[in-house]
């Protein structure tokens, strides 16, 4: 969704906040758009993205004040403060797995290549999907599956995995697969998409602690915009898209008169929507780009000071 990411980027000098860096291909087209002289700050926690994106945006690097910092979105706000930057004008968020973390089979996120049950989007944490799998009791595997995965059968599948933990570790991505594939009715085994697709995806947020990020993450940055600063977020599933929203209305929207005390005015949001419903990818580009399909779109901005 480069184009819409664009349209809500002001062409002017301005403090550019990239919260998931990834490979830098918003931010390199962003950086062309906005004025020389502008602060760049970038942001992952995987160290090969930061590696690759600071080759990548070097040639920008006359024209603007860029910087590369190791951290989680959520954890971040802190370290910017102690480096002396106290708001950003335009902050993007697209959160989730990059493209080039699904595509290596050695980081474990995708249940097409045959790899080492890993999952982390930060190699230096601890917690692998593999010792979720082999350690968590039932309670808990069914929490990740019920209630981060959405899964419907989820139960048959972990006393599955729980007999099978009982054999023999459960070390690779197929052999999870297939677990998951003997432990759910053939009914949602002829559904259309991967069976595991959201055992996976309930993993995937237990390793990382994507829904808790979100949530402490965007709170954190609609804080840190400027006034006048606009914020995008891109999501990629319902759940994900819930939590935006509601976070959102909670920023926009009037605050209730208190019945109490009906001499207080009603107090003005501080900011305003800019989309009032997500915005989708185009047809042309799920065409061109598949796993753009679930992507859903949502901006506000902070108002300006009154005067």
């Amino acid at each position: 969704m480069l184009e819409e990411v664009l349209s809500f980027v002001p062409p002017k000098k301005l403090t550019y906040l990239d919260l998931t860096l990834g490979r830098a291909g918003h931010a390199q087209n962003i950086l062309k758009k906005i004025k020389k002289g502008s602060t760049f700050i970038g942001v992952d926690c995987d160290d090969d993205a930061l590696i690759y994106s600071k080759e990548n945006l070097k040639e920008f690097d006359k024209k603007d004040n860029l910087n590369f910092i190791h951290s989680r979105y959520a954890e971040v706000f802190p370290i910017l403060r102690e480096r002396g930057f106290t708001g950003a004008d335009f902050i993007l968020m697209d959160i989730g797995v990059s493209s080039p973390q699904f595509d290596d089979p050695k980081r474990g996120f995708s249940y097409r290549y045959d790899s080492d049950l890993d999952m982390r989007m930060d190699p230096k944490d601890k917690l692998t999907a593999k010792d979720i799998i082999n350690s968590y009791s039932e309670k808990e595997l069914c929490r990740v599956f019920r209630d981060l995965g959405e899964c419907h059968s989820y139960y048959p599948v972990v006393k599955k995995i729980i007999n099978a933990r009982l054999v023999k570790p459960i070390n690779t991505t197929f052999e999870l697969v297939d677990i998951i594939k003997s432990g759910l009715p053939r009914k949602e085994l002829n559904e259309k998409g991967h069976p595991a697709k959201q055992f996976f995806l309930g993993l995937r947020y237990e390793v990382n602690g994507e829904i808790r990020e979100l949530t402490k993450g965007l709170e954190e940055a609609i804080q840190f915009l400027n006034p006048s600063g606009r914020l995008v977020i891109i999501s990629f599933n319902s759940e994900e898209d819930r939590i935006v929203k509601t976070i959102f209305k909670k920023y926009t929207t009037k605050a209730p008169i208190d019945k109490y005390h009906p001499l207080l005015e009603e107090k003005e949001p501080e900011f305003v929507a800019l989309t009032k419903k997500p915005l989708l990818p185009t047809e042309k580009e799920i065409e061109e780009n598949n796993r753009s399909k679930p992507s859903i779109m949502r901006s506000l901005e902070r108002k300006k000071l009154a005067r």
